[in-house]
């Protein structure tokens, strides 16, 4: 059985609706980054060594950037999580309208392409012509036995 792209979300939904950024998995580097920005506020005397720990463990057991981003809510700042999310965030899919024209790396490819294409088909032309000319041998010395 092939494995379906989008697979869908536990508790029903449409599996092919877009979700929001909150909804994003996280990996250790969000994780970290947050624990960071946790350490810096401990250090400011924003948190108390207690709410350091509550929080600290509720970002290692993180798996969203929202789970991440509730942590931080009550915090001035915009923090690493903000960085990270801005280089890792996916970029929407542009429409073929939207696209940019292609490159010189673009044009290669699809020349080589192209290329192997004309190659494959000259080869499968030349066969069906020696074949359709000469005929299949047979091994028995004719085409009846």
């Amino acid at each position: 059985m092939a494995m379906r792209y989008y697979a869908p979300f536990p508790g029903g939904g449409d599996p092919y609706r877009p979700r929001g950024f909150h909804a994003l998995r996280i990996g250790d580097a969000e994780r970290d980054a947050v624990a960071a920005d946790l350490g810096e506020h401990y250090t400011a005397g924003r948190l108390t060594l207690e709410e350091l720990h509550e929080r600290l463990s509720a970002a290692f057991a993180a798996k969203t950037y929202g789970q991440l981003t509730h942590i931080l809510a009550d915090l001035p700042g915009q923090g690493r999580l903000a960085e990270l999310a801005a280089t890792s965030h996916p970029a929407r899919p542009r429409s073929w309208d939207e696209r940019e024209e292609p490159t010189a790396t673009d044009r290669a490819g699809r020349f080589a392409a192209l290329a192997l294409l004309m190659l494959a088909m000259m080869i499968w032309l030349f066969t069906a012509l020696i074949f359709a000319s000469h005929g299949m041998p047979h091994p028995a010395g004719g085409p009846y036995p």
